[in-house]
């Protein structure tokens, strides 16, 4: 009589329990699947986060510096007043129901980027602007973005410049290597 193989049926009628070598192919199969997903999946919520970061530049630019909200702020008032901002127009409470204040500096944090009043400087010229950079870098995003007065949006690769409240992005100088126009003056 031969000797049942796995997982075929024994004298009994039940199947006898797959092999050890089984096993160790579904437990492989299952980490192949995991280590290739994981990176695409922090790929596309890198992507995700520079994106965003980007579209709330435009929303807080709009309230901030057009003055179409009964909002008041000034640029000048520094760490706080955009989390301020938001927590007084309820258009934008709307807009970010999951946003924060940074506890060690105050500023407003949306989808792991940090965003504060600034400036951009081109040589002796100074504009006021919004910057966002990442909370973490590379664990919550990778760039940092500026947009001025006017709709200027620049971005900047980061490469570990700006992390955190500790190192946050004030003045943004275009003589700096990095810094690239990623849209042109939206004047009308």
């Amino acid at each position: 009589m031969r000797s049942p193989s796995a997982g075929a049926p024994d004298a009994s009628g039940r199947k006898a329990p797959l092999g050890v070598p089984a096993g160790l192919l579904i437990a492989t199969i299952a980490l192949l699947v995991v280590l290739v997903s994981l990176p695409r999946f922090h790929a596309h919520a890198m992507d995700a986060n520079r994106a965003d970061a980007r579209i709330t530049l435009d929303v807080l630019g709009a309230a901030t510096f057009k003055g179409d909200l009964s909002s008041s702020m000034s640029l000048a008032e520094g760490p706080g007043a955009l989390s301020r901002l938001v927590a007084e127009t309820p258009t934008l409470t709307h807009r970010f129901p999951d946003a924060r204040v940074a506890e060690d500096t105050g500023q407003f944090l949306h989808h792991g980027y940090r965003v504060d009043t600034g400036f951009v400087l081109d040589g002796l010229e100074s504009w006021p602007a919004l910057v966002t950079w990442p909370d973490r870098f590379t664990d919550t995003g990778d760039a940092a973005f500026a947009l001025t007065r006017d709709g200027r949006m620049f971005g900047h690769p980061n490469r570990g410049l700006w992390s955190g409240g500790g190192s946050g992005l004030r003045t943004v100088d275009l003589s700096d290597e990095g810094w690239v126009l990623l849209r042109d003056s939206q004047a009308p």
